[in-house]
């Protein structure tokens, strides 16, 4: 996979799919990455009237915690956050929940096939790196009118394609 991250003027290859999260230069990004790579198809793949899903994966089950309610998730998805997919040069669809697949099959042809999926995530990394804001002028002139909520406690989450992306005839 080449892997551009918009706003950092940075290419970078993916042999292997990996969360942003997991390179320096990359942990507080926030915003889209756009995935390209060339995947060679046999006409066989999709014999028979077979369809052809191109699968992100499961997520992971993610044990359960005891905390005040909040926004939790009870999976962690393959895909982080959002992905929209082309194939050829063509919107295939978008992907951001399960079952993570989308069918490509009208889109698909033999021989050689260009995709590119953009991926995005939240701004929570770029927040987690700038650390809790400053409020003391505000609460000088005003009083505390609010608290913020766990920004001590925010770490970057992960990002991006995490993988395996295959192509599934079904």
């Amino acid at each position: 996979w080449t892997v551009s991250f918009d706003g950092l003027n940075q290419t970078v290859s993916m042999p292997a799919l990996r969360c942003w999260t997991d390179d320096e230069a990359t942990r507080a990004f926030s915003g889209t990455a756009v995935y390209e790579k060339e995947i060679h198809v046999p006409a066989t793949l999709w014999r028979d009237g077979r369809r052809v899903m191109l699968d992100f994966g499961e997520g992971t089950p993610l044990p359960a915690v005891n905390q005040p309610a909040g926004m939790r998730a009870s999976l962690a998805a393959p895909v982080r956050d959002a992905a929209v997919v082309y194939l050829n040069g063509k919107r295939a669809g978008s992907v951001w929940t399960a079952p993570f697949r989308l069918d490509i099959t009208s889109l698909l042809k033999e021989g050689k096939n260009t995709l590119r999926i953009q991926v995005a995530n939240t701004a929570l990394n770029r927040m987690a790196a700038q650390g809790a804001p400053e409020f003391r002028e505000l609460t000088a002139k005003y009083g505390e009118r609010f608290q913020m909520q766990d920004m001590k406690n925010m770490k970057p989450e992960p990002s991006g394609l995490l993988g395996p992306v295959r192509l599934v005839a079904k």
